[in-house]
């Protein structure tokens, strides 16, 4: 059932980047339709991929509400003097993004370890531009019980776009977590070694994966647009020494890419 609700959600899935590009015209609303391949990593600590093929919906500036990919957030504030080159910009107000867990039976190594079921982090966001630089902070608290815990990232981005329609979008995030998040995560209880291969393993608080994004895309028509991201992320610290990851079909990267198609309509 939680994979099937995790496919439901991911019908949603725009791609995944807190720099996702600014509308065109902020007086507009735009709304993305289309389908998207996506390869990515099932789980922290997996070695393994998987392909998913799915409807692409993205939203942008519906009275000031953006869903792009997992992530649904409300410009409530928004000054400044523009974007763009030698303008800046604060946007803050609520955030809200899914996290799609994993599955006991998505490996052999989580046998034994409960399923973490899907998480929906209610918080907030701050993004700061000033000309071609951004950053993006955000945080927030899992209010579905799927990891329980609180979490937060720091961005910093950058956009260029070219002249005949293309741009590219950098992004590095840094990721942290609470006690209860990593040890979610990454940890393994006297109670999970007992019944899996495992050792038991105790984790803290703290930054526990750093990630860098590339998205970018071009223009096949006036209304058609191709998007493509790849991100890649690293895990950190202390946590490097999960038994999940140092498992034999564990590794400390990750990786999210896309591949979409989607027709624009503005109003």
């Amino acid at each position: 059932m939680k994979y099937i609700l995790a496919l439901s959600a991911l019908l949603l899935a725009a791609p995944q980047l807190t720099f996702a590009q600014d509308a065109d015209n902020e007086d507009e609303t735009y709304i993305d339709v289309g389908g998207t391949v996506i390869l990515r990593t099932p789980y922290v600590g997996s070695d393994q991929t998987e392909t998913l093929v799915l409807p692409y919906l993205g939203i942008e500036n519906f009275h000031g509400i953006d869903l792009l990919g997992p992530i649904l957030k409300a410009d409530v504030i928004d000054i400044g003097t523009g974007r763009g080159l030698d303008k800046w910009s604060l946007r803050a107000g609520p955030r809200v993004s899914f996290d799609f867990g994993r599955d006991s039976d998505d490996s052999p190594t989580l046998e034994g370890l409960e399923d973490i079921d899907i998480s929906a982090v209610v918080g907030g966001f701050v993004r700061y531009s000033y000309s071609f630089l951004g950053v993006d902070l955000s945080a927030g608290q899992d209010v579905l019980g799927g990891h329980d815990g609180f979490v937060a990232e720091a961005s910093v981005g950058t956009k260029y776009t070219s002249d005949n329609g293309w741009y590219i979008q950098p992004a590095v995030t840094l990721s942290w977590g609470d006690e209860t998040y990593t040890q979610t995560v990454y940890g393994i209880t006297p109670e999970q070694a007992q019944a899996s291969s495992l050792g038991a393993f105790d984790v803290s608080s703290g930054f526990h994966q750093v990630s860098g994004t590339l998205l970018g895309g071009f223009e096949l028509s006036e209304n058609w647009n191709v998007t493509a991201l790849f991100s890649y992320r690293e895990a950190l610290g202390d946590y490097r020494d999960s038994p999940i990851i140092l498992a034999e079909d564990g590794s400390t990267s990750g990786i999210f890419t896309t591949l979409s198609l989607s027709r624009r309509f503005s109003f």
